[in-house]
């Protein structure tokens, strides 16, 4: 039988999805869930469907086709990164508007 996924945090995959298809107790454990029998039987027909179709994904034949990445035609519209001297401020002019500043510098609240 396959190794299914561990409570510690390490994950070992099975070496079939299909092994892992009925086990809707360890998922629900997992994800902290509580199941009913009904929910656990609903759950456990919708992966198996689920994994039933991955396998027929796995039948098609892809030779011959191109990855594909995207399919809009859209691309990255990119810019140089220039400095643009007019839009350099001064520390005075970027501290001019704050309320909390300290020692020139924008003082914020603690994080940690």
């Amino acid at each position: 039988m396959a190794k299914s996924p561990r409570l510690d945090g390490r994950f070992q995959r099975p070496s079939n999805l299909a092994t892992a298809q009925l086990n809707i107790n360890y998922i629900a454990r997992l994800a902290r869930l509580t199941l009913t029998p009904q929910e656990k039987k609903s759950f456990s027909q919708q992966l198996s469907d689920v994994l039933a179709q991955i396998e027929e994904l796995k039948k098609v034949d892809l030779a011959g086709v191109a990855p594909t990445f995207q399919t809009t035609g859209a691309t990255d519209v990119l810019r140089r990164d220039e400095v643009q001297k007019e839009r350099i401020l001064t520390s005075q002019e970027a501290l001019a508007n704050t309320k909390e500043k300290a020692r020139g510098h924008f003082r914020v609240p603690k994080m940690l």
